[in-house]
């Protein structure tokens, strides 16, 4: 990402929440991020210290409160539409959605929303001022997957194209015809359907562009997008794979790198071969399935055990008394390398591919 060192800022930068890019370094003049463990402790009464009862070898984490103050030049925009930026940025205030930052060589996000709003009153200075208050419920980060994500060129003479404002004074004919409701969709295709290519993931641009964020007025639009990342990179979408070493061998075995932070069991495992009982080891976490299976067995994060036949056959839910619990149900990633174990293959090619949904604080 850095041609030197002296370009290299640690520093946890926040670009874009929800639509509302912060497209210039001096957009955001402060910024606080506080979060606390749940670690509780309880003191001795005759004796030094106190008693932790830690739960794990990671603690965990409550929500997070995010504080910035974000000052927009309005000067930077075309005239004709100044008088659109501050229900722009209002409608944008008021959604629910995605609080976007760059840290050390990588995109994050966490889901958001706004708590406390206040407009600073600065007149006829160039500039409306914010200060806000954002909740991130989650209270971990996600390490932005390269494949779902996506860079979209954005400049301010641009902030309107997927919004609709108008000169509406109540003033004209009432008599209107009504406007036929837009399909549903996935809600990142409602406006950038078109700039959702393969070209503009960060899987293919790569991490250098990160340097081109928040250049005086041009920047990027982030968009998260799983839909389009199957369509462009088909398995490789699925997570790390890991097949068998012989055909004839009934084990699928072997090891994975996850650069999560805190440990995670957002986890969507997809098994694919013949298999008769398969058992299913992450880290030594174990579930058997009863029954014969030949196609697409997959885990999600939620628990959900589906299976289907073929490419041409819809997958179907297993039913929960073939669905034995040998240790814990939820598969945990830990940083570095993690291990991963399929038994009772038939004699065939089998794999298993493993997506990790990556956190950090």
């Amino acid at each position: 990402m850095f041609g030197n060192c002296e370009n290299f800022n640690p520093v946890r930068q926040y670009v874009q929440f929800n639509d509302l890019v912060f497209d210039s370094t001096d957009v955001i003049s402060e910024a606080s991020y506080k979060q606390s463990t749940k670690t509780e402790t309880e003191e001795y009464s005759y004796g030094h210290g106190s008693y932790v009862n830690f739960k794990s070898s990671q603690q965990f984490l409550t929500e997070g409160d995010l504080s910035m103050t974000i000052n927009i030049d309005y000067r930077k925009y075309r005239r004709e539409e100044r008088k659109y930026l501050k229900d722009f940025i209002k409608l944008n205030l008021i959604k629910t959605g995605r609080i976007w930052a760059i840290e050390d060589n990588k995109i994050l996000w966490a889901y958001a929303y706004v708590t406390d709003f206040s407009d600073d009153y600065y007149k006829f200075k160039g500039h409306i001022s914010f200060d806000i208050e954002l909740k991130l419920y989650e209270g971990v980060w996600h390490i932005a997957d390269p494949r779902r994500t996506y860079l979209i060129p954005y400049s301010t003479c641009n902030f309107l194209e997927c919004y609709d404002f108008r000169d509406d004074t109540n003033c004209g004919d009432c008599c209107v015809n009504c406007v036929k409701p837009m399909e549903e969709d996935c809600a990142s295709c409602l406006c950038h359907c078109d700039d959702l290519v393969k070209e503009n993931s960060l899987c293919v641009v790569g991490r250098n562009i990160l340097d081109e964020f928040m250049r005086c007025g041009e920047s990027f639009l982030l968009v998260y997008d799983c839909k389009r990342s199957e369509e462009f990179f088909g398995e490789d979408s699925y997570g790390k794979k890991i097949y068998k070493a012989d055909v004839c061998k009934s084990t699928i075995a072997g090891q994975f790198y996850s650069g999560t932070i805190l440990d995670t069991t957002n986890i969507d495992i997809r098994i694919e071969g013949e298999f008769q009982n398969p058992e299913i080891s992450i880290n030594g976490n174990r579930i058997r399935l009863i029954g014969d299976y030949d196609g697409t067995i997959t885990i999600d994060r939620s628990g959900s055990v589906m299976y289907s036949k073929g490419d041409c056959c819809p997958f179907e839910e297993v039913d929960l008394n073939n669905v034995e619990i040998l240790d814990d149900f939820l598969f945990t990633v830990k940083h570095g390398m993690n291990n991963a174990i399929v038994k009772n293959s038939c004699c065939e090619m089998a794999s298993i591919y493993i997506y990790v949904d990556e956190i950090t604080y």
